[in-house]
């Protein structure tokens, strides 16, 4: 065997031994991020700022707040390709079921106490952007604000002291940032827009337009 042969067997081993180490190596971290790895346990505790719009002239707006907190039913990851086999690029897809208590402040009308456990899904990009649609399905007791007087048998009116009972239909739209996606930091905001309609009003449905803005605490743990 000549020389130049002995070279291009030699050339041929080196490149043969240099590939397979590469597909080993890709074939090990393919392996290291899976769909199993990258699954984690996640709540949120939010309160929110809520403005109740009213669009008759003139224009009112009437303010509240609201706390939730939200439980984890469903989660189903996905796992995009990324440019580098050492980062994953992952889009969260969740259902929450959110407890929530709020009011709603309306100067000389009434005020608004509501319970409502809704249902949510979640869409969290890779870069921590999330939408979230809620249906929501509720209670909401309103007690007004000035003096209310019942007229008597005899004639005469007493002051009463009472309120309204309403079920809540409706839903809302949401859009945010979480921090916890991306910077390791367990908050997150959020805002939105939403219509209730509630019953009964006079016999009849209600329709309630309002926006909202809120911060969240995550708690987010990797699991085992």
């Amino acid at each position: 065997m000549n020389k130049l042969s002995l070279r291009f067997s030699i050339f041929c081993i080196l490149l043969i031994g240099l590939l397979n180490v590469l597909q080993a190596q890709s074939n090990k971290y393919k392996d290291i991020i899976k769909i199993d790895g990258i699954k984690n346990t996640k709540y949120l505790a939010t309160v929110s700022g809520i403005a109740d719009v009213e669009l008759f002239k003139p224009a009112s707006f009437s303010f509240g707040m609201s706390f939730s907190g939200s439980i984890r039913l469903l989660y189903k990851p996905k796992l995009n390709q990324a440019k580098s086999v050492y980062s994953a690029r992952v889009i969260e897809r969740e259902i929450f079921i959110k407890p929530t208590l709020g009011y709603i402040y309306r100067k000389r009308y009434n005020t608004a106490l509501f319970f409502i456990p809704e249902i949510a899904y979640r869409h969290t990009f890779n870069n921590g952007i999330f939408v979230e649609v809620n249906f929501d399905a509720g209670y909401m007791f309103t007690k007004s604000n000035a003096p209310t007087y019942e007229r008597q048998d005899d004639g005469t009116f007493k002051k009463v002291f009472f309120g309204y009972h309403n079920v809540i239909l409706g839903g809302k739209l949401n859009a945010g940032y979480d921090f916890s996606k991306k910077m390791k930091t367990p908050l997150a905001i959020n805002f939105g827009t939403g219509l209730w309609y509630h019953y009964p009003s006079n016999e009849q449905w209600t329709r309630r337009i309002f926006v909202e803005a809120g911060l969240s605490y995550v708690f987010r743990r990797n699991k085992e």
